[in-house]
Order: C-alpha cells, then structure tokens, then sequence
C-alpha cells in the first residue's frame, strides 16, 4: 500500500473508476467529478459552496488500513470506528496552500491605448476615402454601436479629427505621385470640365506615365473648382496653375481633351508642349460621328418610337412586372429594357439592342389587353419594317460600340490604336453592299465621311499627326499599313527627324554602356566589348526589320524586353505611347464625383470634394 498524504475531501467522497461521487449529496443530483490526472480542487470547491464544509486549519494525520488522510479532527462514524492500534495522531501546524498558477494577463492589452487609438483613426479615415463614404461617417451612431462591439474601450473621433488624418493621407499619396512624376521625362494629361448638383464647376487633370518597367500609370492630380467662366484663356490659365504646382510644366507631351472649342483652344494657348495637333478624345469623336449618321429622318423616327416604348416599361409597374413574366415563361434572361441617354456614348445601341432582344416579350405584353390598353399600344406599336430596319441598325452600330469600348478600357489604350483600328472598321463593315437599302447606304456614307473628317484619315492637310507617330512607335502597327504610300514616306521623315533630335551627346553617353560589365568568356577570347546599338539610323534600320507584332499582342510587354536593343527609339516609343486614346480617365472623376457630391450631401465644400475625390481615384497608393 502507498504512504503518499490524501487530501481532507476523501473523507466526504469516494472514487470509482475515473469518477468521484460526493457522498453528501442524494444520487438525483449532478454530484460527479472529474479526476482524471487532475487535482480535487473541483470537489472541494463543491464541499465549500454546497455544503459548507471548509478545509482544516490544523491537520490530523491518520492511518487507516495502511492509507494515510489528513483531517481536521472531525471524523465521520465510520472513521470513528477504527482502532486505537490502527491509528496515530500527530497535531502539526497547518501548511500554506498551494495556489493555482494563473497565466499572466497583460492589462494593457485591454485598453484602447494612444498608439491604437491612432491607428483605429488613420483605418477610418483611409475606409472612408476608399469607400467613399461621408466624413460625418465618423460620428454616426453605427459606427458608435460598431466600435462598442470591436473596441468598447475606443474613443469616437470627431469629423475635424478625422479629416486631418484624411490631409495626411493626401499629403503622403501627393509625394508618391510627385516622385513618379519626377522619375518620368514625358508627361501626359488628360482634361475635362464638370458641374456638380450645386452648380459647383469643377476642372479635373489626370497624368499618364510609363514607368521603368514600361507599365502605364495614370494619377488623378486635381478636381478643383473653378469660379471663371470656361473660356479658353481661362481654362490654359487653370491647366497651367495645376502643372506649376505639381512642378512638371516642363515635362508636358500633350493635353488630350473633348471636342469643345474651348477645350481644343486652351490647349492650343499652352506653352512648352510638344504635341497639340489631333489629340482629342477619340471616344467622343466617334460619338459625334454616330449622331449624324443617326439623324436621318427614317432612324430618327425609330429611335424616338423605340424610346417611347422603352419609357411605358420604365414609368408603368404593371408593364414591368408583366415584362418579367413573359420573359420566364418565354425562356429569356430577366433584364430590364435600357433607356437611350444624349451623353452617354453607344446609349442607343445598347437601348436597341436589348429591346430587340426581347422583342417576342415585349410584343406579347402589349398584346394584352388585361396589361395594355388599345391606345397605348397602337402608339408603341412597331411595324415589322420597323424591326427590321433596328436589326440592321444594331448591326452597323455594334463595331463603332465595340471599338468605343477598346478606347474606353480601365487598362490603358495608347493613341496609337486610333487611326488603324478605324481604317479597319471602315473597311471590313462599312463598305457598300450592292443589297443595301437607302438607309443603310445613307448611314454608311455618313458615318465614314464624319470619321474621315474627324480623325483626319484622309490627311488633306498632309501633316504628319501625333496618332500617326505613335502608331509607328507601337510594334503591332509599325507598317503603318493602315496609311497611304506616301503618308507612310512622311511619318518615317518625321521619325528619323525626332531621332536626330534624340541623339544628343548626353542621351549618347547614356546609351553607350556595354551590355557586361565583366567581361564574358567568348569576350576575352575576341577582345572586344560588346555594345548596344547606339547609333540612331542603325536602331532605326533594326527596328523596321523587326517583324511586326501581332494585333492581340502588348506592345508594352515587347518595349520592355527591347527597350536596351533601341535605346533611342524606345525612349520616344514611352513619351508617345503614354498618350491615351481618350480623355475618359478624367471623366471617370466626375463619377467618382457625383458619388460623392450626391443630393444628400450637396453642400460640400470644394476643397472637401477635391480631397476626397483624389484620395478614391489615387486608392490604388492607399492599399
């Protein structure tokens, strides 16, 4: 039998098994425990709380049947019982007991510190510029409830607090974009204008660079108002200010704009840039192109009919809800009709192709007479010339949207992609067919000569463009087989120009590095270094005999793996492919804008909007 002590609690308990049961407490009561490798704290913590049984303060050391207890004196009777020649008491003084080891807790960890604190405060601030949130977001009782839940010990920022920290952010966001700007020897920009719902104007500038590692990036630099009427003078006035304080005046290639005469005027006034002939929005070229194809009296007619019957299933809730059941019981995907829109670019194309796509739905529900009154339907009724005449309509308008789309693209589309794409629109869907109705010829003949005019494919004037420079710069396009015999001899003229202007003693020093700076094997056994071409005819020549990269391929990508073979040529390739091809990132802005400045909040003060437009547009710098 073992000596080892028991504890006091065995003399109100017993074991059996890997259980103990208190023998105090009747069998219908919850009284087991759990002593598997443990210690008998649980069960005499029971005895102190149940049945007021409080451990000895002087033991008694017993033995009973070769087991030894400790007890406080006070035996049951059946201890009691034992016999004098089986037991021996020895009062002791009582030992200290031994308290439970408790892992350390860390008290600061539970209180919402200064530097916390601050760091809660600059995440708020940083969530609100991206999500474009109010600043007021800060104060709302949510976001108290919220941070009652994650951090009850954190303090509510104040607005003014709050749009200090968003300063910051811009301050930091301002340096980053001013090094990369810094970094860049050829600078473009983008400009548009725009009103917000309280009559507040607004001027935007977007920069377009190509880095190091030839990747485009664009940088929003300002939506600030502008109090003056838009004149053009104005308008350089404000370009000017903005290019001065972000000290790249000097580093401007072009400024691409919309059509406006204002617009095209002020760029016109600017000083030290380089490029200011046919760089307007090619999107919105387009789109003035279209308009006037689509002005002819028998599609103006059409359009105006399709946009009616668009409206009826737009203002009435019983023909939308009749629409959605016809298109399920017909098998068609449930989507609303679209309404055409004067500014928004291929609106009418979109507003026909989907109404013809549900042209069996539609038709049936104004079919119904428990849905659609007579008088309503013989208004929107559409005869089956009419459809017809739409089907041949999305299919003219369907290249001109998808090219539209390709400018237009959240990836940077180069100038470079204008004139060939469009020659190739024109000559592969908008030649005349010998079984094309009066409309079609019409439309056809319209729409060519407007892009002709408008993008200069015809070079009349016989000037060599910025689109046809950096058409040759861009390896998918070199040939320039899209441009006349002639006009190809002219743009190759002004290469070889820029090239000789290039090729100044400081870019020679920079080019002329040898390709190893240790020498190789095969170099010690010639004897001589091996060079890059650095001479400027014979990077021309090189490039030419490269073979032409196919159309789906990223120039971008082919620059950056032959930007040491033509040092020269690539240094303009990356000035004249950063031009882009629309002015749609800064009117991407006034998205932004009108998600911020929205009825709700129309009282935001300039600086305000400014700020959290830039912060949102830049947010790619925040995460």
């Amino acid at each position: 039998m073992s000596n080892k002590c028991k504890s006091w609690v065995w003399l109100y308990a017993k074991r059996h098994g890997d259980k103990a049961y208190c023998d105090l407490c009747t069998e219908n009561e919850n009284n087991e425990f759990c002593c598997i490798g443990g210690t008998t704290g649980s069960l005499g913590r029971h005895l102190k709380t149940i049945h007021s049984i409080k451990p000895p303060t002087t033991v008694t050391r017993r033995v009973v049947s070769g087991h030894e207890f400790v007890n406080s004196g006070i035996l049951t009777s059946s201890t009691t019982t034992a016999s004098s020649s089986e037991s021996q008491s020895l009062e002791i003084d009582a030992p200290i007991p031994r308290k439970r080891r408790r892992t350390f807790i860390n008290r600061e960890d539970k209180i919402c510190n200064s530097e916390k604190t601050e760091q809660i405060h600059q995440a708020l601030a940083k969530m609100i510029a991206v999500n474009q949130m109010p600043i007021s977001f800060c104060s709302s009782e949510g976001f108290k409830q919220f941070m009652a839940v994650v951090e009850p010990n954190y303090k509510i920022c104040k607005e003014g607090a709050i749009k200090s920290r968003m300063k910051v952010l811009r301050s930091s966001v301002t340096e980053i974009i001013q090094k990369k700007l810094r970094d860049s020897k050829s600078i473009a920009c983008t400009s548009d204008c725009w009103s917000s719902l309280s009559q507040h104007s607004y001027i935007t500038v977007t920069t377009h660079i190509i880095d190091d590692q030839w990747c485009p990036k664009s940088y929003t630099l300002t939506t600030h108002a502008m109090e003056e009427s838009h004149t053009a003078v104005n308008l350089a006035h404000q370009l000017e200010d903005t290019f001065d304080k972000w000290e790249i005046g000097g580093k401007i290639m072009t400024v691409v704009t919309d059509n406006a005469r204002n617009a095209i005027n002020a760029v016109q006034l600017l000083t030290n840039i380089s490029e200011t002939y046919d760089v307007t929005c090619a999107a919105h070229s387009i789109q003035l192109a279209v308009n006037n194809g689509l002005g002819q009296d028998g599609i103006t007619t059409l359009i105006q009919l399709s946009s009616k019957m668009v409206g009826h299933f737009k203002h009435s809730n019983v023909a939308k809800h009749a629409l959605t059941k016809m298109q399920e019981q017909l098998g068609l995907t449930q989507q609303s009709l679209i309404q055409s829109c004067k500014t928004r670019w291929n609106s009418v194309y979109m507003m026909l192709d989907r109404l013809y796509a549900n042209r069996c739905a539609v038709t049936n529900v104004l079919a119904d007479r428990n849905t659609t009154n007579v008088s309503i339907a013989k208004k929107l009724e559409i005869t089956e010339s009419d459809w017809t005449k739409m089907e041949t309509l999305i299919i003219l308008l369907k290249p001109l949207q998808i090219v539209t789309t390709v400018f237009c693209a959240e990836t940077h589309s180069p100038v470079s992609m204008v004139r060939p794409l469009l020659s190739k629109v024109i000559e592969k869907h908008f030649q005349l067919n010998k079984d094309d109705n009066e409309v079609v010829i019409n439309f056809k003949q319209t729409v060519v000569s407007q892009l002709k005019e408008r993008f200069k494919l015809n070079n009349l004037e016989n000037i060599v463009s910025t689109r046809q420079v950096s058409s040759f710069f861009d390896p998918r396009y070199k040939e320039l087989e899209h441009e006349e015999i002639d006009v190809r001899e002219n743009i190759r003229s002004k290469v070889k120009n820029l090239l000789v202007e290039m090729n100044t003693p400081d870019n020679r020093e920079e080019t002329n590095v040898c390709v190893q700076k240790n020498k190789g094997a095969l170099e010690f056994l010639y004897g001589e270094e091996v060079r890059d071409i650095n001479d400027a005819s014979t990077q021309y020549h090189y490039y030419l005999a490269e073979p032409q990269l196919r159309y789906d391929f990223d120039p971008f990508e082919w620059w950056k793996s032959h930007k040491k073979k033509y040092p020269l040529i690539a240094e303009l390739a990356k000035k004249y492919l950063s031009i882009p091809a629309t002015s749609v990132s800064s009117e991407r802005c006034f998205s932004t804008a009108g998600n911020v400045v929205t009825s709700k909040r129309n009282c935001l003060a300039p600086e305000n909007v400014n700020m959290l437009v830039f912060l949102y547009q830049n947010r790619q710098l925040l995460l």
